[in-house]
């Protein structure tokens, strides 16, 4: 390779129109804002980069994971303006990673936690949105569903949200066990989906290929979160085949919590190879150090992915967008002419 063929590279990704399918808002925000905003309200002095952004570092558990947002998100978001202040960062490095289309995870289980006003936090909520769609990036806010709070709490969060134009899908998330499978919510999916929703679910990161299958089998779901486990299943990864299911990964994420054995061994590329419609995601950057273009850096530095291949699972991404046909056209075009400027002269 070329002497100056790696920041070629790093410039390319930069200028690349990118779509982030799986982002946690309370996880987004820069470390640094971060930072600064705890020191300003609470006068907490906080190092510069925290432990748990070092490569070698793994969380112990899911409960060390969810310590870090009582420890250091809470508190800002109980400030007046907190939402709006974490929304406003997470915009900036959305804008600034040109990440053109991105569904938002918001966990609105944190608003009820909190005792927080729900329809203060929405409006501060879509103001961000309509500033970011001003400045290029659309983004979708999708509504978190805690599957530890059960299939009753489920549907009637549903029932609470669909009045809000602002939310447009629902996602199951938290602990996986095989009784908070995505089959055990059916009530919820229906509400969701007869007013127009998406519906996508968090599955196979804790709890294996059936916690996929009963997803994508029995609850008709085309968009899985995580799903590493349906490598281990022939039966799932032709089911996810068949249904044409979309797989938001993340990789450093299933390294850093222990869902895989190491990121070598992630299988994003088998289950690309396998025809599966994968795509890359950040997750928590917060605690994990590492936006979508920097996901993007790793795994070409570490598992020699092709600007091609992640062209193609931009691609995808962009295929489930939930945007109009214009918006999906201009999208692809987007893409279509970064792929053609740069990606013909930079191999990896």
């Amino acid at each position: 390779m070329a002497e100056s063929e790696p920041n070629r590279i790093l410039v390319a990704l930069a200028q690349m129109p990118k779509a982030e399918l799986h982002l946690h808002l309370e996880a987004a925000p820069r470390w640094s804002t971060l930072r600064e905003a705890l020191h300003r309200h609470h006068g907490r002095e906080l190092p510069q980069t925290p432990l748990f952004h070092a490569p070698d570092f793994r969380f112990a558990d899911f409960d060390e994971f969810k310590g870090c947002f009582r420890h250091y998100i809470y508190p800002w978001l109980q400030t007046k303006r907190g939402y709006a202040e974490l929304m406003e960062d997470v915009v900036d490095s959305l804008v600034e990673q040109r990440i053109r289309y991105v569904e938002l995870n918001f966990n609105v289980a944190t608003v009820d936690l909190l005792k927080l006003d729900l329809e203060t936090v929405l409006e501060q909520l879509a103001a961000s949105v309509a500033t970011a769609g001003d400045r290029g990036t659309t983004i979708r806010i999708i509504a978190g569903i805690d599957r530890s709070q059960g299939s009753e709490n489920a549907r009637l969060q549903v029932q609470r949200l669909i009045p809000y134009p602002l939310i447009s899908g629902f996602d199951l998330h938290g602990l996986e066990t095989p009784e908070t499978r995505a089959d055990r919510f059916q009530d919820a999916w229906a509400t969701a989906k007869e007013a127009g929703r998406k519906v996508k679910v968090h599955a196979g990161e804790m709890d294996g290929p059936a916690s996929i299958y009963a997803a994508v089998a029995t609850a008709g779901i085309t968009q899985i979160g995580h799903g590493t486990s349906a490598i281990e299943s022939p039966e799932v990864v032709n089911l996810l085949l068949e249904r044409g299911v979309v797989v938001e990964m993340c990789p450093t994420s299933n390294e850093r919590l222990g869902n895989v054995s190491s990121y070598q061994n992630h299988p994003i590329l088998a289950l690309d190879e396998a025809g599966v419609k994968v795509t890359v995601n950040s997750d928590d950057p917060t605690w994990f150090g590492l936006n979508l273009t920097q996901e993007m850096q790793r795994l070409i530095r570490d598992r020699q992915v092709s600007l091609d291949c992640l062209t193609r699972w931009t691609r995808n991404a962009f295929e489930v967008a939930i945007a109009d046909d214009a918006m999906r056209s201009q999208f692809f075009t987007e893409l279509q002419t970064w792929q053609q400027t740069h990606c013909p002269s930079l191999r990896i």
